[in-house]
């Protein structure tokens, strides 16, 4: 039997595997409307923030202002999303859905949960609530751990 230390052993490459293997998956599903996970991920937070600076963005996503900045480029080329003044500072520009994107939220949406049952496939909805449930208590915990560093730090 494996110790509770080696069914550790690569538990971040697994996560981080699984995350590519879903993004890889959605991207094969979401072919027909043009867009990518990345673009996706911009237009879920837009859907939940509309009318966020580039900078804001980049920090909810995890990735650098200049990458930001190319999707954005791409995406607003593309007509899903605009870039308007930012009425409290001149100089920046907040990133807005537009109804091409939102139309679009419900079918990717569609999409996004298709991949999820091809996720979860021989999974019975116990065995289902029960890993999300413990996802998001690993959630948590690192959630936690990393407000705490962060507060000694400032």
């Amino acid at each position: 039997m494996a110790s509770p230390r080696n069914t550790l052993n690569g538990f971040g490459y697994l996560l981080n595997d699984t995350a590519r293997l879903l993004r890889r998956r959605f991207e094969q599903r979401a072919g027909d409307y043009n867009i990518t996970s990345a673009q996706w991920r911009v237009m879920a937070q837009l859907s939940r923030n509309d009318g966020l600076t580039q900078v804001a963005l980049a920090h909810l996503l995890e990735i650098e202002p200049m990458s930001v900045c190319r999707l954005v480029d791409r995406m607003e080329a593309g007509g899903f999303v605009m870039r308007l003044p930012d009425p409290a500072d001149k100089r920046a520009k907040l990133v807005c859905l537009t109804e091409k994107s939102r139309a679009l939220l419900d079918v990717i949406r569609v999409v996004a949960m298709e991949v999820y049952e091809d996720a979860f496939a021989g999974f019975d909805d116990e065995e289902r609530s029960r890993l999300v449930g413990e996802l998001n208590r690993i959630n948590a915990n690192l959630s936690q751990s990393i407000a705490v560093r962060e507060e000694e730090i400032a």
